[in-house]
């Protein structure tokens, strides 16, 4: 008898990826993360010279959520979303194939929804100014009970925060964010958003404070543009019981945002 050998072969098995023999591929997403609801982000996946084709792979389904052949350039692809919704929120990785195989996954890409719930009230005390050195308290609140409140500095990767806090005072559910002894590291735009845990990219409208704290804190009213976020502090709340249904605006403009300007100045000593 002629022995038979069945080889089985499995698209997304182990084997299939080259890894080692093919750079591991970039995603990124622009303008960036967090976009706002209806308005229009593009992911870019990047990765070799050889790739034939480009896959978008959405956290929870099997199959790829998109696929493109490679742009001009041959090493990236482009995947476009026309109108941002609850739909796209989600964590997303990219690959890329070549004959005979396909290259590992790309890091995670964290896609965020902003706008899909009325934006918490955003205050700070105990005054608009104070003294370098001082403690301010940021306080987030929302009559919609969120499992996280965030509170956001623009621009600013070096300081974090993590609050465990829960507080419900006159149906609104609250979290305060202290800020000890506020240097020019404080510098920055703050924006509170809340989501349900459920939806972790699906988040609120947000209200902003903005600080530039020297030595006295001083509150205006501006308008800053629209950057990407890059300190994010959490807030918990305890799971409740009560689900809540998404609510989408039917709106296509941006959702309203406020804020306030905290500026500072270094009070010198007069030594006459």
């Amino acid at each position: 008898m002629i022995p038979v050998f069945i080889v089985l072969l499995y698209w997304d098995s182990p084997f299939d990826f080259l890894t080692g023999s093919l750079p591991r591929p970039i995603i990124w997403a622009e303008p960036g993360s967090l976009i706002v609801l209806h308005m229009p982000v593009t992911i870019w996946c990047q990765g070799s010279w050889k790739a034939q084709e480009y896959r978008l792979h959405k956290e929870g389904i099997i199959d790829p959520w998109d696929r493109q052949y490679p742009l001009e350039t041959k090493n990236k692809a482009k995947f476009y979303i026309q109108r941002m919704s609850a739909l796209h929120a989600g964590i997303y990785k990219c690959s890329y194939m070549i004959p005979g195989g396909r290259s590992e996954h790309s890091d995670t890409l964290q896609l965020v929804l902003i706008g899909a719930y009325e934006k918490p009230s955003l205050s700070i005390w105990p005054r608009p100014a104070v003294s370098s050195g001082e403690s301010i308290t940021m306080n987030c609140s929302s009559p919609l009970r969120f499992g996280i409140f965030i509170l956001i500095q623009d621009g600013n990767s070096n300081l974090s925060w993590t609050l465990d806090l829960e507080q419900q005072v006159k149906k609104q559910f609250q979290a305060h964010f202290v800020l000890d002894s506020v240097t020019t590291n404080h510098n920055g735009t703050f924006r509170c958003y809340g989501y349900f845990r459920n939806d972790p990219q699906v988040w609120s409208s947000s209200k902003s404070l903005d600080t530039h704290p020297e030595e006295s804190l001083e509150l205006d009213s501006w308008n800053p543009p629209d950057e990407d976020p890059q300190r994010i502090v959490y807030a918990q709340h305890k799971p409740s019981s009560n689900s809540v249904k998404l609510q989408e605006t039917t709106s296509k403009e941006p959702q309203e945002v406020t804020y306030a300007q905290l500026s500072s100045k270094t009070l010198k000593q007069d030594n006459s």
